[in-house]
C-alpha cells in the first residue's frame, strides 16, 4: 500500500485510540487476590496513577508533573503522600531516572511514604514499554512533552532519543512548540508580516507584542512551552505551512529513530505501539509518523497503546501477570445539583429582552445579593475575627475557590499587597486546575480532592476547625 494512503487510512482502519478517562479499561492485567496495587508513572507534564484491585483499576487520577530530574525531590514526595496508602505493592517510574544511583533515591523516596509496601522503580520507558507492549518484542514510541523511542528484542533494550528538551527530544510537544515560536520572530524579522498564528499565540498567552512573548519564553519551563503544541496542530490544520513543516520534521525524526531501533534489533516488521499526548490528541500526528515509518519498515504493524502508563507500572509492580481482561468501575453520578449551579428561572427569557430590560433585570437580582448577606453577617463577622486572630497569630490568609469564585479569590489577593502593602506571602489565592484555569475553563478541577490536598501541602498549609463557618443562602 502506498505510504500516503496508508497515513489516510490508518486513523480509521488500523489505530484504534483509547478513551481519554480516569477509569480505563485495561485488556490485560495482573490479578493479586487481597492485594493492591499502586502504579504511578510521572513526567514533565503529569504524574498518573492507577490503582488496581483483583485485576481492576478501581481508582485514577492525575497529578502535577514529576520528573525525577526536574521536579524537586520534597514535592515528588508531596505528591507521592496524598496517594493511597494502603497497598501492597507499588511500581513507580519517572522520567529522568535513568542510572542506578536515579533508581536508588527514588526506591528511598517511595519508601518514605509506604515503608511497608513491596517498591519497584525505575524510568518512564519501562512502563510505557510494559504498557504499549507487556514482554513482548517490540517498539514503544513516546511523543508527549518529550520524546523517545525504545525497542525490545528477546532480553536486548535498544534506545533512541529522551536525551531532555535542550539536547533531544525531537518529535515531542517542545521540539514541536519551540520551533513553531521560532518561526513567529522569524517571519517578522523577515517582514513577512505577522502570521494569523502569532496572534494566536500572543491571546493565549495573554501578551501584547513580540517583546512580551521572548520575556515569557525566557522564564517558562519545558513544560509550558510544550502546552502551546495544540496551537501548533490547529494553525497547521488551518494552512500554516511553517508549522506544518515543523510537524512534519517532528513526525520524520521519531520515524528515523524507531527505524534505527528496527535495524539494530533485526526487527524486519515490528510490532510498533504509540504512546504520548500528541499521538493522543493528534491524529494527524499519527498519520505523519506511519506515512513516514512505513516507507522506512514496510512491514511495520503501527497502532496505538491501548493501555495508559500508569497501569503498565502496576503490570510491573504485579508478581504474577496473567492476561485477563479487566472490568470497568462505573463512574459515580452525582444526584444532586448544588443551587448555584442551577438555572436562574427569572432570567429564562433574557435573550428577548431590551437592553434596558436587561439592565433592570440585573439591578433587581442585586437585591438577593443584600438578601444573602444579611442572613449572614455572624458569620461573616466570625469570619473576620477568625482572619484577623491567625494574622495576629503569624498566620495566613488563603482564598480557596473553583471557576468564577475562584479566580475573583486571586484577584482580591493580588490586589491586597499593593494596596494595603501587606506582603505577598500574607494573602494567598488558590484557584482548582492552577494559573491555567484563571483564563480558560478547566472543568472538573473542583472535584480533585488530592490536587486539593497538595495544593495546600505545597504552602505549609496547618488546619483550623472552621467547620461551624458556614453561610448558605
Amino acid at each position: 500500500m502506498p505510504a500516503a494512503e496508508f497515513a489516510l487510512t490508518l486513523g480509521t482502519a488500523v489505530i484504534r485510540l483509547r478513551a481519554n478517562t480516569a477509569r480505563q479499561v485495561d485488556r490485560w492485567y495482573s490479578v493479586m487476590t487481597g492485594e493492591k496495587i499502586l502504579g504511578i508513572e510521572g513526567g514533565g507534564t503529569k504524574t498518573a496513577w492507577a490503582l488496581v484491585a483483583d485485576g481492576v483499576i478501581v481508582e485514577s487520577e492525575k497529578l502535577p508533573p514529576s520528573n525525577l530530574r526536574l521536579t524537586p525531590l520534597d514535592q515528588i514526595t508531596k505528591i507521592f503522600r496524598v496517594l493511597p496508602r494502603e497497598v501492597n505493592r507499588i511500581g513507580v517510574f519517572l522520567a529522568g531516572c535513568a542510572t542506578e544511583e536515579d533508581r536508588a533515591a527514588l526506591l528511598k523516596l517511595a519508601r518514605s511514604v509506604w515503608s511497608k509496601a513491596n517498591i519497584v522503580a525505575g524510568s518512564d520507558r519501562d512502563s510505557g514499554m510494559a504498557a504499549c507492549l507487556r514482554d513482548r518484542d517490540g517498539i514503544a514510541v513516546n511523543a508527549g512533552t518529550g520524546s523517545s523511542v525504545t525497542g525490545r528484542s528477546g532480553s536486548r533494550i535498544e534506545k533512541a532519543g529522551g536525551w531532555g528538551h535542550i539536547l533531544g527530544d525531537a518529535g515531542g510537544a517542545y521540539f514541536v512548540s519551540i520551533r513553531a515560536l521560532r518561526s513567529i520572530l522569524r517571519a517578522y524579522d523577515l517582514r513577512s508580516g505577522e502570521r494569523e498564528f502569532a496572534g494566536t499565540v500572543l491571546r493565549e498567552l495573554g501578551l501584547n507584542n513580540f517583546d512580551e512573548l521572548v520575556r515569557w519564553a525566557q522564564t517558562a519551563d519545558k513544560t509550558k512551552v510544550a502546552s502551546l503544541a495544540p496551537l501548533a496542530f490547529k494553525a497547521a490544520q488551518e494552512g500554516d505551512e511553517p508549522v506544518q513543516r515543523i510537524i512534519a520534521a517532528g513526525a520524520i525524526a521519531l520515524a528515523d529513530f524507531a527505524a534505527a531501533i528496527a535495524m539494530r534489533l533485526q526487527l524486519e516488521a515490528p510490532e510498533v505501539r504509540l504512546m504520548g499526548g500528541l499521538f493522543e490528541n493528534q491524529k494527524s500526528y499519527v498519520s505523519a509518523f506511519a506515512g513516514a515509518l512505513i516507507e522506512k519498515i514496510p512491514g511495520a504493524k503501527v497502532a496505538m497503546c491501548e493501555s495508559p502508563p500508569e497501569a503498565g507500572a502496576a503490570w510491573l509492580a504485579a508478581e504474577e501477570k496473567l492476561q485477563i481482561p479487566m472490568i470497568e468501575k462505573p463512574s459515580e453520578v452525582a444526584e444532586l445539583v448544588s443551587s448555584t449551579e442551577q438555572a436562574n428561572p427569572r432570567s429564562a427569557n433574557l435573550d428577548r429582552l431590551g437592553a434596558r430590560e436587561i439592565v433592570e433585570l440585573f439591578v433587581a437580582e442585586e437585591k438577593s445579593v443584600d438578601e444573602g448577606l444579611r442572613q449572614c453577617v455572624g458569620q461573616l463577622a466570625r469570619a473576620i475575627e477568625l482572619a484577623a486572630g491567625a494574622i495576629g497569630n503569624g498566620g495566613r490568609v488563603f482564598y480557596v475557590g473553583a471557576g468564577t469564585s475562584g479566580r475573583l479569590g486571586v484577584l482580591d489577593a493580588a490586589e491586597i499587597p499593593p494596596t494595603f502593602g501587606a506582603s505577598p506571602d500574607l494573602f494567598q489565592g488558590i484557584i482548582a486546575g492552577g494559573a491555567s484555569a484563571l483564563w480558560r475553563s478547566i472543568e472538573g478541577a473542583e472535584d480533585d480532592a488530592r490536587a486539593g490536598a497538595l495544593a495546600m501541602d505545597e504552602r505549609g498549609w496547618r488546619t483550623n476547625n472552621f467547620a461551624n463557618l458556614q453561610c448558605q443562602t
